[in-house]
């Protein structure tokens, strides 16, 4: 099968992203990559300690980490809430550089406004840390810091008034379809599904979540469905700790989910790569905005077709983690870590393809556990790259700020 035909993967699940992307660019489990200059080396080359990046935006994103981690948000809100939040910060960035003002106190303040209307509960705490950021300078500094920070509230506020319009909160008026051939909540107690209305969302680099559904599955009776049923009922039967392990690494169900830990792997990256304080907010800001593009088109083909889980169509197929609780084609991983992996390939230099690796063993550990087809991997990653070609053929521009392009 194609997907047995990759490397095997050594990943114990308690291994940050970071670890993960050492141990594929040095080779192991029979996979050598050669992703050209990075790391250690990689760093010393560009004058940067990855542990000295100490600018405002790389700060911010870490604080939206723990903002994520300790409210428990969910997948989905954390990938909005380091869409908006970079958004906003390379806004105010492009705003200040207009004005001859460094770029620290506009991060500072465009992530503050932003990330006290996500958090509310936390407005306090966001603003006293602000607070002391800018009562830590000397008074010149200070003045200048200030400056940029206004230019980063009044940038936070139209964001803000982006995020109220993004249809997030649009309550979903659709039905549950009915028979054997549609997905239905095996949840308990039961739940509604999940995010039906996500693929309505306004989106940053797509026109809509439908500009790339999924091509139509084989019906529910077919030969080739069952097929794929067969594939995963085969893994299921075989599994190996090691797919075990990898199933229970990418589930990502804590701490600041797969958005944080993309953006953390990222910035570490860029730390190595001794990007400046404009690039990395305008780096970071196309990542996760094609991560939230990549879901507003994964969910849109979802619930295009409500195609029942595996564990639906073949119940002795045991699972190693839980369920989502949504439909299954297409794959959410391979969707959104497939685009967010390609699209880092893309902004970084001489990484010799080792995110988009990282974001297929991030594919691949949903037919390990058992929950995806193996077709939905392969429509995802379809989505997955069409959104990051499109997300880079449009472009943050460096000389102004960025606006959605989605309806």
């Amino acid at each position: 099968m194609r997907f047995f035909a990759r490397c095997g993967f050594r990943v114990a699940p308690a291994l940050g992203m970071a670890t993960l992307a050492a141990m594929l660019a040095t080779g192991f489990g029979g996979c050598a990559v050669t992703p050209g200059a990075s790391g250690p080396r990689a760093a010393a080359a560009a004058g940067a300690a990855p542990w000295a990046a100490a600018t405002s935006t790389y700060q911010w994103n870490d604080y939206a980490s723990d903002l994520v981690a300790r409210n428990a948000v969910g997948q989905f809100p954390a990938f909005r809430t380091f869409a908006y939040m970079n958004l906003a910060i390379n806004n105010a960035i492009v705003l200040a550089a207009a004005q001859g003002l460094e770029p620290d106190g506009a991060a500072a303040g465009a992530a503050a406004g932003v990330l006290v209307h996500l958090f509310p509960k936390d407005a306090e705490a966001t603003t006293a840390r602000l607070q002391r950021e800018t009562a830590a300078l000397g008074a010149q500094p200070r003045s200048r810091f200030q400056s940029g920070v206004e230019i980063g509230r009044k940038t936070a506020a139209d964001v803000v008034a982006l995020i109220q319009t993004d249809r997030a909160s649009a309550p979903w008026s659709g039905t549950l379809p009915t028979g054997e051939d549609k997905w239905s909540s095996r949840a308990q107690p039961p739940q509604p599904p999940g995010g039906p209305h996500f693929g309505n969302m306004r989106t940053f680099f797509l026109t809509t979540g439908a500009d790339f559904r999924a091509p139509p599955p084989p019906p529910y009776a077919s030969d080739a469905f069952r097929e794929q049923v067969r594939k995963v009922r085969e893994v299921s039967d075989t599994r190996t700790n090691q797919q075990v392990r990898v199933a229970q690494y990418w589930e990502n169900l804590t701490g600041s989910f797969a958005a944080g830990a993309w953006n953390a792997q990222a910035r570490s990256a860029m730390a190595e790569r001794g990007f400046d304080e404009p690039t990395t907010a305008r780096t970071l800001a196309t990542i996760h905005m094609v991560g939230f593009d990549a879901v507003v088109a994964c969910h849109d083909s979802k619930y295009a077709y409500w195609v029942p889980r595996p564990t639906q169509a073949d119940p002795k197929i045991t699972l190693p983690i839980s369920v989502p609780n949504f439909p299954s084609y297409p794959s959410n991983h391979a969707c959104i870590s497939g685009a967010i992996g390609l699209a880092m390939d893309a902004l970084l230099p001489n990484t010799g393809g080792v995110y988009e690796k990282m974001s297929r063993q991030a594919g691949d550990s949903r037919v390990y556990a058992g929950i995806h087809y193996p077709m939905d991997l392969d429509s995802g990653y379809d989505i997955a790259r069409k959104v990051s070609a499109r997300a880079l053929q449009v472009g943050v521009p460096k000389d102004k700020p960025f606006m959605p392009q989605g309806r």
